[in-house]
């Protein structure tokens, strides 16, 4: 038997609708819906990136009450925050990634952990904080020994030194890490924060976990 004819009469299927040339009155919409599109992306990636400048300034940290307490104090009397030559670092020049985006934004997101032990007490009082010191120190420890002091070395670098003006202990230390390929972390432990009691101890607890 053979097959009946199309009913030319018929409304096309709707597979032929979604392919069929638009009218002309839509053909205006086309690229107003994409530079409507790319002018939101670029809003939303703007809020982002805005969000993260504001989250990653020294004021944004001490809102914690932890840090307003007890982290201003060493951060204030500290040489990164006042020294001779007027230069001052801030949290996030220590703490945060520079020049990767993903990078920073991955550190935030394991940074902002920390909010639940902010609020839920755990570093409320001076006692509770000493008390997590030593934790709190390793895993930054830990990170700068990972990443071969790079947060460091955005501002200090052995090739910008001038040994000889350094003088002394500091010129036989550097040049001797310089042949040894120690980063900082492994010598300037403490520098703007209060060491943890028994400090070398914890220190030697993440040398060991970094070797395995």
């Amino acid at each position: 038997m053979a097959s009946p004819e199309p009913n030319p009469s018929s409304p096309p299927g709707l597979w032929t609708r979604l392919w069929a040339r638009p009218k002309a009155r839509w053909l205006l919409g086309i690229p107003l819906g994409g530079l409507l599109m790319l002018g939101l992306g670029a809003l939303a990636l703007g809020s982002v990136n805005w969000g993260v400048e504001q989250a990653s300034t020294t004021q944004f940290c001490f809102t914690c009450h932890s840090h307003q307490q007890f982290i201003r104090p060493e951060y204030e009397a500290s040489s990164h925050f006042r020294n001779a030559v007027g230069v001052r670092a801030a949290c996030a020049d220590c703490h945060l990634p520079h020049g990767n985006w993903f990078a920073t934004m991955y550190t935030h997101v394991l940074v902002s952990t920390d909010v639940i032990y902010e609020t839920a007490g755990e570093i409320s009082t001076r006692e509770k904080f000493e008390r997590h010191r030593g934790e709190m120190a390793q895993k930054v420890w830990a990170q700068m020994l990972g990443n071969q002091s790079a947060f460091c070395r955005k501002c200090h670098s052995f090739q910008a030194m001038d040994l000889t003006a350094q003088g002394g202990m500091p010129a036989r230390s550097h040049a001797k890490a310089m042949q040894s390929g120690k980063t900082c972390i492994e010598c300037h432990r403490g520098i703007v924060h209060t060491l943890p009691q028994n400090a070398d101890e914890l220190w030697g607890q993440v040398v060991a976990r970094a070797k395995h």
